[in-house]
């Protein structure tokens, strides 16, 4: 049986004046030594997990994370949110709670050589589901499908999908901010780990359990049969 090749090191560089880079003096800073050693153990993280991403999508995974971490969840949740705005780590990906540090990845360029093996590539994500595209495989917090069988799952590209949340905003639900709703609905898929098979469906659905839920003023609350009916349709 062929040995399964996974992409993980064992070490990457840690430069003797990484402390006066940008990003270290802006953790430490703000943060101390606590913003050293997170920093330094999301690395390390990284390095050590299969393709250097990190899939913090659903409670158990933050709440592991932020232990390993050892600062408090108020504390990790700042950081984290400081590593976006510096560009430290993937603006995009963060969106969908992944973690990826396209300057470690570079970094690793000479392990990668030796193996005579391509660095591993950025991932995607298309409706909360995250992309690998070294073995074309789709992982839905856990769940790996083929690009083939999710071929078969109705998605929309980013163009049309957008054009469709800003006729949802306009045409159907003024008084909702769709594109928050979105960010939410895809939270909600990923943490009760379902796949998405119609976007626009679930998000259509999902603004109108909103709307059932935060009626405009002056109309009376739904019943919960009502929310039900809303949320299945």
């Amino acid at each position: 049986m062929a040995r399964i090749e996974r992409d993980t090191v064992t070490y990457f560089p840690h430069e003797a004046k990484a402390a006066t880079g940008d990003t270290l003096t802006i953790l430490q800073g703000r943060y101390g030594n606590d913003g050293y050693a997170v920093w330094f153990k999301i690395l390390e993280k990284l390095a050590a997990t299969d393709k250097h991403y990190l899939d913090l999508r659903g409670p158990m995974r933050w709440q592991l994370f932020v232990t390993y971490l050892g600062v408090n969840e108020i504390t990790m949740v700042e950081i984290m949110k400081l590593l976006v705005e510096i560009e430290a780590i993937d603006v995009d990906l963060w969106e969908s709670r992944v973690v990826w540090c396209q300057n470690l990845v570079t970094n690793l360029a000479s392990v990668y050589k030796n193996r005579k093996r391509d660095l591993p590539s950025k991932p995607i994500t298309i409706n909360g589901n995250i992309i690998t595209t070294r073995d074309n495989s789709i992982t839905n917090n856990g769940n790996t499908h083929s690009i083939v069988q999710y071929s078969k799952v109705k998605y929309s590209s980013s163009g049309d999908f957008q054009a469709y949340i800003k006729d949802l905003q306009t045409n159907r639900y003024p008084g909702l901010n769709v594109a928050e709703l979105w960010k939410d609905c895809q939270s909600w898929y990923a943490d009760h780990n379902k796949l998405m098979k119609d976007a626009k469906r679930a998000l259509n659905n999902w603004c109108k359990r909103e709307l059932n839920i935060h009626p405009p003023e002056g109309k009376p609350l739904p019943t919960a049969q009502q929310l039900k009916e809303g949320w299945e349709q």
